[in-house]
């Protein structure tokens, strides 16, 4: 494998990050066994910075993955994000991805989907419980990842700050405030201060599919580009993101195959109460209750799945 590396505190890794949100119980509901084996392929087909959060439900599959691989902790990075804003149920968060993963550290725990300045502001004591838990050495850095450019822009100057995942992609897919010329100008910022960026949704939560290769080619490429993460819940999605990364070239047939490959954010009628907590949790407007159903705008729908978890009926579902 000839993908491009990089350092991260005192590790050399591949710039392609293995995402597993598209594995978890929000999105394709794979068990930890089946989702793990995937991931514990990567690993030995030399991947080495795993992506996941509290909210995704995939510390499970992380672990088994990990265990799976038989490869040294100590070679890997392990991301991971939550939602939490108090110091209390931040060092809860701190608590449950060590032990559900089996880790003794982590080695970036971001704040996850920061919506706004406000937003940032209302986490003070979350942010406190992460610094606390660096100066400790149980976390190696800090970062937030966020889909509002107008945030990241404030936030970009926060010299507490080590890492941000934003969403990048050739068309800009996702933002929920803000342009791709925009959001290439945050990241400017960002890295002229020295800190870090890793690019979410480079596919654009699957719209851009269809022209995958090309996507992916003109994320991995970019300067400013310091990672990508990128869900994988196949051996033919790690074979080909492996290829591209690595400059080598894809089968028309595997390229085919994985591009009419079509998901969606899919409403079970007979479950939903119309309480409207999806539609108040998604940052894109793509959900409206009409007639106490909730409807999709499949045009503003970015399949980021953070909409499942908030509904008390379990009626939302990527399929």
């Amino acid at each position: 494998m000839k993908i491009k590396t990089l350092r991260f505190l005192d590790k050399e890794v591949p710039e392609l990050i293995f995402g597993s949100l598209t594995m978890a119980p929000m999105q394709r509901n794979m068990s930890p066994e089946e989702g793990g084996k995937v991931i514990a392929s990567a690993l030995k087909k030399g991947l080495r910075w795993i992506d996941t959060a509290e909210l995704y439900g995939s510390y499970p599959h992380v672990c088994f993955g990990i265990e799976e691989s038989g490869i040294d902790r100590k070679e890997l990075v392990i991301s991971t994000k939550s939602a939490c804003k108090s110091y209390k149920d931040m060092n809860l968060a701190i608590e449950e991805a060590m032990r559900v993963m089996k880790l003794t550290y982590i080695d970036l725990f971001l704040l996850h989907a920061v919506r706004s300045v406000e937003d940032y502001e209302e986490r003070s004591g979350a942010l406190q419980a992460l610094i606390e838990a660096k100066e400790k050495g149980i976390i190696g850095a800090l970062g937030i990842s966020s889909h509002s450019t107008v945030a990241a822009n404030v936030l970009a100057e926060d010299e507490r700050l080590d890492w941000y995942h934003l969403m990048f992609n050739k068309r800009g897919t996702g933002l929920t405030d803000g342009t791709l010329e925009e959001q290439t100008k945050v990241i400017k910022k960002i890295k002229k201060r020295g800190a870090r960026f890793y690019a979410m949704k480079p596919l654009g939560g699957g719209y851009l599919r269809a022209r995958a290769e090309e996507s992916l080619i003109w994320v991995k490429n970019h300067t400013l580009v310091d990672a990508v993460a990128l869900g994988m819940i196949s051996e033919e999605e790690l074979e080909m993101n492996i290829k591209v990364f690595s400059g080598e070239p894809v089968s028309s047939e595997l390229s085919e195959k994985l591009g009419n490959i079509e998901k969606k954010l899919f409403v079970f009628k007979a479950l939903c109460i119309g309480c409207r907590e999806c539609e108040k949790t998604c940052e894109h407007s793509a959900i409206q209750v009409i007639d106490r159903k909730a409807i999709v705008d499949a045009d503003r729908c970015i399949l980021c799945a953070y909409c499942v978890p908030s509904c008390p009926k379990f009626a939302l579902r990527i399929i």
